[in-house]
């Protein structure tokens, strides 16, 4: 855990690392100090969450309120722009028994190419992989990897046109 802080007092520092109170232009560094050590000088607005550390990105805009689980290794390359409210997410469970459907949780990467543009309320689910140069419509769910410079939307999302 970084800066060898207890977790009440850990999660105090990230919560204010996330607020409004640190310029986005410097949260990295902020990030950095408490553990997150592979984010390298990227825009990161205020509100995100992440949950785990096996993030790895530079030079990446996230807007407001982006949520990344990295319960497994999430991936974004260069020059990447996500929207509000966007999901990364790398859990998931089994379906389980009629007594518990949600069964046995496991995880899968994500990986983001670079020069993708990932849309507000975008849903990128686990084992996933976003070529590069994509860009995926607001509020599409993205359950399965895309070739590259293609237009993504829809639930589930499918490539709708060529991008040149």
């Amino acid at each position: 855990m970084g800066l060898g802080l207890k977790t009440a007092a850990y999660d105090t520092v990230r919560r204010l690392a996330f607020s409004p109170a640190v310029h986005m232009a410097n949260r990295w560094k902020v990030l950095n100090k408490l553990g997150w050590t592979n984010i390298g000088k990227s825009y990161i607005r205020d509100g995100c969450l992440f949950i785990g550390y096996d993030i790895t990105m530079s030079n990446v805009y996230l807007n407001r309120q982006v949520f990344i689980d990295a319960s497994a290794p999430v991936r974004i390359g260069q020059n990447v722009q996500i929207g509000p409210r966007a999901s990364i997410i790398t859990s998931t469970h089994d379906i389980g028994g009629r007594r518990g459907r949600g069964g046995t949780s496991k995880t899968k990467p994500v990986t983001i190419g670079d020069g993708c543009w990932i849309g507000a309320g975008a849903m990128i689910l686990p084992g996933t992989t976003i070529a590069e140069g994509c860009v995926i419509a607001a509020g599409a769910v993205v359950t399965k990897d895309t070739d590259p410079d293609g237009l993504y939307a829809g639930v589930p999302a499918q490539r709708i046109r060529d991008l040149s």
